[in-house]
């Protein structure tokens, strides 16, 4: 696999420079350097366009970054078949496939000898396999001295890197995560997140003596982890002595514990450890960051220089009935939103009685998530609604459904409700990924970024 950068430096005052790559070949991948044109100063803020190519089992793909990797449970895209997923999109697309939803088939998939591709009947979708479930929050606080903890559907499985390994060559993926200790949180004490950035290096460098040594897995991509919870030395540690294997790219782990907690980072806590840690790594290698992280905290790591991220988000969204409604696109001028939305109100905002159940409305008793991004489409004030999720949308539901109908199937739990919402957000967050990409081109990242700010603004009103 190759990672080629055509990186552009921005923010308010400088204009796009441009970095290129050329000629590699890929032995090169993890040696080859950029070749950056003269730059006149360089911003502390960086977004990155890129692309990646050349994978061994799909070699014409190319995907451009920053890049969203399509997330799937089982091995499938959760409530979406092969044809339905094919409506959504027919892009060369990269399906993210925890282990922890895969460790139980490991046997069956090695048996069946083509791999994970092939076993799900998705062998034109290139894959990529992460540890942990970035979408379902992960149980603190079960460590082992040499192993982590799967949750799976059948209880907790203890997992050590000679197994990793193991499952890793019956999965067969086009790219893989290194096995980590990500259990850190802004909380996490001290000796907390010094032993999660020892297991991590310890169990990368088992990961990558053991990939060399496989005859399936030598020439596949395999991604380091840098964990360290919110400390900057640590993170600085765990990159000093990562630096020695041979990574295809990052893993930025250990800000959150997956799920809803994703949601619910903040930037000002955040921001200083990234910026840290990211001038620290390799400028022509990839940096993933894993979880449903909502839109404004993903533009604020685009323009912080991540590369990949996950749809872990619009999958939240649909679980709980809900359809996204941000604005996913340049918009021409300042245009104004068409529609007058429901208000809603930050989960901080929340008193002890509204979390109780007297919110009416969007915020109902059992939900204690922030919803600006999103309509709750279970709201009865839907139920005679005969205009589509969001107007212009060329998605299927969009194209072929209303609201009202969509409330009917979700207050009714039938089985479509979950498929048409998942359909939507989907296809209008790849929608929003083409819009980065657009927008960094363009250098217009701060608009799209100024347009999402004014609509939760106009929301929270």
């Amino acid at each position: 696999m190759i990672f080629i950068l055509n990186l552009a430096l921005i923010n308010d005052i400088y204009r796009l420079k441009h970095l290129f790559v050329s000629n590699l070949s890929t032995a090169e991948f993890n040696s080859f350097q950029l070749e950056l044109d003269t730059l006149s100063s360089v911003a502390k803020s960086t977004a990155r366009l890129g692309s990646l190519s050349e994978f061994t089992r799909i070699p014409e793909a190319v995907l451009e970054t920053p890049l969203l990797l399509l997330h799937t449970r089982g091995a499938s895209v959760p409530h979406l078949s092969y044809d339905l997923l094919q409506m959504v999109s027919t892009e060369s697309q990269i399906l993210q496939m925890p282990l922890v939803t895969l460790v139980d088939h490991t046997k069956n998939v090695k048996a069946f000898g083509k791999g994970i591709a092939e076993f799900a009947g998705l062998k034109e979708y290139l894959n990529y396999v992460s540890v942990q479930d970035s979408g379902t929050t992960t149980p603190e606080g079960y460590h082992e001295k040499n192993s982590v903890s799967l949750w799976t559907r059948g209880g907790r499985k203890l997992i050590d890197p000679q197994t990793y390994i193991t499952c890793i060559e019956a999965l067969k993926p086009d790219m893989f995560q290194a096995m980590v200790d990500g259990d850190t949180t802004s909380n996490s004490s001290v000796k907390r997140v010094r032993r999660s950035v020892d297991d991590t290096v310890k169990f990368a460098g088992i990961c990558a003596n053991l990939k060399e040594k496989s005859e399936v897995l030598k020439d596949t991509p395999m991604l380091a982890c840098i964990t360290g919870g919110y400390n900057i030395k640590e993170r600085l540690r765990c990159i000093t002595e990562l630096k020695g294997l041979d990574v295809a790219g990052y893993v930025l782990e250990g800000f959150h514990t997956n799920g809803e907690s994703a949601t619910n980072l903040i930037w000002e806590d955040l921001e200083p450890v990234l910026t840290e840690t990211i001038e620290s790594l390799p400028d022509n290698l990839p940096r993933a960051f894993h979880g449903p992280v909502t839109p404004i905290i993903l533009l604020k790591l685009v323009s912080k220089g991540i590369d990949i991220f996950d749809a872990t988000f619009p999958w939240l969204v649909a679980e709980r009935a809900g359809a996204l409604i941000f604005p996913n696109t340049l918009l021409k001028g300042n245009a104004p939103i068409t529609e007058t939305l429901p208000s809603v109100k930050s989960q901080a905002l929340i008193t002890p009685k509204e979390k109780d159940g007297s919110l009416e409305n969007e915020n109902s008793k059992d939900e204690l998530v922030d919803r600006v991004f999103e309509i709750n489409i279970k709201d009865k004030l839907y139920f005679n609604d005969t205009r589509p999720l969001v107007e212009d949308c060329s998605c299927y539901c969009c194209r072929k459904y209303s609201r009202s109908y969509i409330h009917h199937l979700s207050t009714t739990s039938e089985l479509q409700g979950p498929i048409l919402l998942m359909m939507h957000n989907l296809h209008h967050y790849i929608n929003f990924f083409r819009s980065i990409r657009l927008a960094i081109r363009e250098d217009q990242l701060q608009g799209l970024h100024s347009t999402l700010e004014q609509f939760v603004t106009s929301r929270r009103s």
